[in-house]
């Protein structure tokens, strides 16, 4: 059985990072035949260092959906929410990517699109939601529960029991007490320590973290 090439979506630099996860991965066990990037904005056929690129539109006509997996490569939670959406609109796969030196245990549950980037742990009776990306050194602590399209950046632990809504992102160095609830399309900034419930929809920064103000443009980066 021949295997699937793996699409990337989006050749910016965590797009970069998940090629070489995916290149790790592939020599320890191969899953994909070929590596390749989807960009919208770059002319077709132009190559991100050995990875050639192509717009979506030409993924759909040249290639068969049943052969190919995609993982999606935005930062921004509400970007890989509109991406899935437009991606199973199509009914195209999503695959999952994950470094060889991630922990994952074998009673944690992982989604479709989930990308697991090194040294990070997922332990057991975690649920971590379809279309997650989870960032080097960050820990999912046991019977966590992370939401689809949710981002976990560098460095985070999410202590036992916690749950993380849809489409929320938890910034670098993040420390959230154990069996909390953070809602969802909320952003909890750099380095915070969380103490208490947040509900939706909501900025937090600081130690302890306080909710400053409304998520009104779901925007995490201001490029």
């Amino acid at each position: 059985m021949s295997l699937p090439h793996l699409f990337i979506y989006g050749a910016g630099a965590f797009g970069k990072e998940i090629r070489d996860i995916a290149r790790r991965a592939n020599r320890q066990e191969q899953t994909w035949d070929k590596i390749f990037f989807i960009d919208d904005f770059a002319p077709p056929g132009t190559w991100f260092g050995d990875c050639q690129s192509f717009p979506f539109t030409s993924v759909l006509e040249d290639f068969d959906s049943a052969a190919i997996e995609v993982v999606i490569a935005q930062g921004e939670p509400v970007h890989r929410e509109t991406l899935y959406g437009k991606l199973s609109q199509c009914g195209i796969r999503l695959g999952r990517v994950v470094d060889p030196s991630a922990i994952v245990s074998p009673y944690a549950s992982v989604g479709e699109g989930v990308v697991l980037t090194a040294f990070c742990s997922v332990a057991a009776d975690a649920k971590v939601g379809n279309n997650v990306a989870v960032n080097v050194q960050a820990i999912i602590g046991h019977d966590v529960v992370v939401g689809d399209h949710t981002v976990i950046s560098t460095m985070v632990n999410l202590g036992g029991g916690t749950r993380v809504g849809t489409a929320t992102y938890i910034g670098m160095g993040s420390q959230v007490k154990e069996q909390l609830r953070i809602g969802d399309r909320s952003i909890v900034g750099m380095g915070s320590v969380v103490h208490h419930d947040l509900g939706d929809d909501l900025i937090a920064l600081g130690n302890p973290a306080r909710a400053m103000r409304k998520n009104e443009t779901r925007r995490v980066f201001n490029k």
